[in-house]
């Protein structure tokens, strides 16, 4: 009885912990950087989404995932990096997120798709950084195709946004919003060709997104096969 009156406390203390720590990071993101969102289509015209959708997104910086998750905040799940959750940084938090999905980027990983499907089957949209990474040259890396694969095979819609990734001081966050759009639901398996096709449609895409965001039309990304490896700088590594 002592056990489970010590452990009900124990696990009281980190769910306020956790809401304070959710709360005001929201806070702090919204009023420093006070993101302005553009939305080009006509379903989409605020955050509060009206059916659940894969949320996908360009990774110029670490505090994107933050962000989409501020901007988006009702019923939401994110796929995370199994590597980050395991780290001691950000374990203590990330392990009693019940909106984190575990997903291992450097494995075959099929679980965290079943989890997402889930979530998305629940009515919570699922955010996704396809590209598993950040990149600070400017260009965008390959997407995986899991989020294509989540997409297809639910039948749920894919939202797109593109970042400008800019977080200073005085600096209105540009975010652009696309119209939702759905990627065929067959049975069975999809092919891995088609699948990589749609990836590279909807990186063309968020690419875009992302040249509205920074104000910059009209610059060409080069398809995944020709875009040269980044080159990190010291201070990102």
């Amino acid at each position: 009885m002592i056990e489970k009156t010590k452990q009900f406390f124990v696990d009281l203390f980190w769910k306020l912990v956790l809401l304070l720590v959710v709360y005001g990071v929201r806070t702090y993101l919204l009023v420093i950087y006070r993101p302005k969102m553009t939305f080009l289509g006509e379903s989409v015209k605020s955050t509060s989404l009206k059916q659940p959708m894969v949320i996908i997104a360009n990774h110029t910086s670490m505090l994107d995932p933050l962000m989409v998750q501020a901007l988006f905040f009702h019923n939401r799940s994110i796929v995370v990096a199994k590597d980050q959750i395991e780290d001691p940084h950000f374990s203590w938090a990330l392990k009693r997120f019940k909106n984190v999905i575990p997903c291992d980027r450097f494995n075959l990983d099929t679980e965290w798709a079943l989890l997402a499907k889930k979530e998305l089957e629940k009515g919570n949209s699922v955010i996704i950084f396809p590209e598993g990474k950040c990149r600070y040259d400017g260009l965008l890396n390959e997407f995986k195709t899991g989020f294509a694969f989540l997409a297809r095979s639910t039948g749920f819609p894919v939202l797109s946004l593109g970042i400008d990734g800019i977080y200073k001081f005085g600096h209105r966050t540009q975010i652009v919003v696309d119209e939702p759009e759905k990627i065929e639901r067959v049975k069975g398996i999809p092919s891995s060709k088609h699948l990589a096709e749609r990836s590279e449609y909807f990186r063309q895409k968020v690419w875009e997104l992302k040249q509205r965001a920074l104000g910059q039309m009209g610059a060409i990304l080069p398809v995944t096969a020709e875009t040269p490896e980044e080159i990190i700088p010291e201070e990102n590594k």
